[in-house]
């Protein structure tokens, strides 16, 4: 069989390479590559790593991993522009319709607003509306009131009117009735009152009594008499 020759890699002239033709690099740093968000590696030997990174501003750790700048990527909300203004501190320019630190709360556009006839403004983005209630109202604030409603409105108007009317009227004819019963001794009623009486006396109808005898002769209906009820009581 074939023998089988020890390979012996060749003796890179520096430490820092290898392979075949010394053209790989070594370095922790090339090798890892471990420094995050653009930080600059350097290999350092005296390291319990091998190497130490320069990290950009804003940034901090041993790997660059920690990002403490006041503009993050959603530092602002609801595509809010982040400004940073010192090295701790940020301003958010908001869209329209938007406000807050982060941009978070949505304007209200009903704050301002009145919606008339009991309606209900609901706000919405760069805007608001009134709903009104039922079809009795519309407009921009509810303020145009329908035809029917306000004929509705005149005929309970009147109609209240006329009730207090005649029920002054009522109050004032009693009063004066009992200034001139127990005042001036005048009783305008009593009159019609005994007149009532007589006319009710008047209208009485008269009982007829028909009298019926038994066992006796046989007589004509015309010569039975007739008695009234005021003969009967007598």
């Amino acid at each position: 069989g074939q023998l089988l020759q020890s390979f012996t890699p060749p003796t890179c002239p520096s430490s820092t390479s290898m392979g075949l033709t010394c053209n790989v690099s070594s370095t922790s740093c090339d090798m890892l590559n471990p420094c995050q968000n653009n930080g600059l590696c350097i290999d350092d030997n005296t390291t319990l790593s091998d190497y130490i990174c320069l990290c950009p501003y804003g940034f901090d750790g041993q790997q660059c991993q920690t990002d403490y700048r006041p503009c993050q990527p959603h530092t602002c909300w609801n595509n809010g522009i982040c400004n940073q203004t010192s090295n701790t501190t940020f301003y958010c320019l908001c869209e329209v319709g938007w406000y807050g630190i982060h941009c978070e709360a949505k304007t209200d556009y009903c704050e301002n607003v009145t919606c008339l006839n009991g309606g209900i403004c609901r706000s919405s983005l760069l805007n608001y509306t009134c709903e009104c209630l039922g079809e009795s109202f519309s407009g921009r604030y509810c303020e145009i009131i329908s035809t029917k409603t306000t004929a509705h409105r005149m005929v309970s108007k009147s109609f209240g009117f006329i009730v207090i009317v005649v029920s002054i009227i009522t109050f004032m004819f009693i009063i004066v009735l009992d200034i001139l019963k127990y005042c001036f001794n005048v009783d305008p009623m009593r009159k019609e009152l005994q007149k009532l009486k007589e006319k009710k006396k008047k209208k009485k109808c008269p009982v007829i009594v028909k009298y019926v005898y038994v066992n006796a002769p046989s007589i004509q209906p015309s010569e039975v008499p007739f008695l009234s009820a005021e003969e009967t009581a007598m």
